[in-house]
């Protein structure tokens, strides 16, 4: 029994039982209140992941809970607006220094947060952020940590959310999250027709995806902002209308995955534009619009001539399109123009296949073939 006893002095043990809990958030925190040897474990599990501001608001200082409650932190009552004292946020810095993952809904609460106290981050040690905004971040403000590696940004869909609200997030992320490794911009419908941001670097940013309501012209800017960082895996949804690359900046020249939503067409003049010469694996899935079987012959013969020597797997959706009338046929035909090109993907090993038709395909007599050279795995399914 002693020996037992002997364990919970040793910090790592504690941390463990209390992780252990993360879903049990009643017995962490009468875990948290039983002694002081547990207290502070308990309490960095039960604040590490956050999906709410109202548990801090009554941690505020005196004066600044009365600039929230009164004015909820407008421009009117923040500007010239003193910053209290650091001993007055004691009891907030307690707390913000524990979360790690952080689901913040709206903004403004973060942003008035920031702005009073614009010599330090708000939460100094996050790692993971959702942030949903519904205005422009100022340029003097500190909103995300040196410690962020995975940023979400997002607008509610029901406003147009100002272009410059997507451009000022960015560049100040580029600017104080260093060491941002993912990426994802979702949910906006903005009211321009480009963005005027220059290239930003972020030095170790390896994953971005895109699944915003924006224009071709809006997404084209977006793409050479994120082109010069060191991207390896791209998931993006592309718009209803086609969109002109511009073959002046790589777009994103260290791509190894890469998944498209968009029609044939749509995806075949996308990748066709992106620079990277090494890409392993593919996903293009089509769900809405049109998808001609000759958008099909060409989305195929442009993946064989771009990565027939790189790609490893290959997955393609292909839905039910208006313009596609004997869809018990479409399968057949999609795969007469495809698996003619099959020996020419030198390293291909899996092949994923979801057709509009799939009751015949198994016994397509080329599925068998013997000139496919490194295929192990093939599977189909109807859409």
């Amino acid at each position: 029994m002693a020996s037992s006893c002997h364990a919970l002095y040793i910090s790592e043990i504690l941390s463990e039982i209390s992780s252990q809990l993360e879903d049990d958030r009643k017995s962490l925190s009468h875990l948290a209140r039983c002694c002081k040897a547990f207290s502070d474990p308990a309490l960095d599990v039960l604040w590490r992941r956050m999906s709410l501001f109202s548990p801090f608001i009554p941690l505020l200082p005196p004066s600044v809970l009365t600039l929230w409650v009164g004015y909820q932190f407008s421009a009117e009552s923040i500007a010239g607006f003193q910053c209290p004292p650091i001993t007055e946020w004691k009891a907030f810095d307690a707390y913000a220094r524990r979360v790690r993952i952080l689901y913040s809904g709206a903004s403004h609460f973060l942003a008035g947060v920031a702005t009073i106290r614009s010599d330090c981050n708000v939460f100094p040690f996050l790692r993971s952020m959702s942030i949903q905004l519904q205005e422009t971040i100022q340029p003097g403000i500190r909103l995300f940590p040196e410690t962020l590696h995975t940023l979400e940004i997002s607008g509610p869909a029901y406003i147009n959310c100002k272009d410059s609200c997507i451009q000022s997030s960015l560049a100040h992320a580029a600017r104080d999250a260093p060491f941002l490794k993912h990426l994802h911009v979702e949910d906006y419908s903005y009211n321009s027709d480009r963005l005027d941001t220059y290239p930003l670097h972020f030095k170790h940013l390896r994953s971005v995806e895109i699944s915003a309501f924006i224009s071709s012209n809006v997404l084209k800017s977006l793409c050479c902002m994120l082109s010069q960082s060191p991207v390896i895996e791209l998931k993006i949804e592309l718009p209803p209308t086609s969109c002109v690359w511009d073959a002046s900046y790589a777009l994103f020249p260290h791509l190894e995955r890469l998944e498209i939503h968009g029609t044939p067409m749509l995806a075949e003049a996308f990748i066709t534009n992106v620079s990277s010469a090494c890409l392993r694996s593919l996903t293009v899935r089509h769900s809405r619009g049109p998808a001609r079987i000759a958008d099909c012959s060409r989305l195929f013969s442009t993946i064989v001539n771009k990565y027939g020597k790189s790609l490893q797997s290959l997955s393609l959706t292909i839905s039910r399109s208006p313009v596609l009338h004997n869809h018990d046929g479409v399968a057949h035909d999609i795969m007469d123009a495809l698996f003619p090109l099959m020996p020419s993907f030198e390293h291909l090993e899996e092949l994923h296949l979801s057709l509009p038709s799939a009751t015949q395909v198994d016994d397509y007599p080329s599925v068998e073939a013997s000139g496919w050279p490194t295929l192990r795995r093939v599977e189909f399914m109807a859409t």
